[in-house]
């Protein structure tokens, strides 16, 4: 499986202009989960130690917000003004 890819062929039509990639995530001392979801960070904050972040999986619809430790390691999205 390549990055451009996600699992089970769950590529979608990008009908947002996202162009979102599957990278997986690095959280407790190790890597894993690419083709099967990516999470991006936000710039909200839950509390000092936590901030909210979106989540999109291969065979689901729609993306999900929630938070977690900072310490865990997310692809972020760089917009251009």
């Amino acid at each position: 499986m390549q990055l451009s890819e996600w699992y089970g062929n769950g590529n979608g039509t990008d009908e947002f202009g996202f162009s979102a990639l599957s990278g997986g995530h690095y959280a407790g001392g190790k890597f894993g989960n690419v083709g099967y979801h990516g999470n991006w960070w936000s710039a909200s904050e839950d509390d000092n130690n936590y901030a909210y972040f979106w989540i999109m999986n291969y065979d689901m619809e729609d993306a999900h917000w929630i938070s977690s430790v900072k310490s865990n390691l997310f692809s972020i999205r760089c917009l251009q003004d």
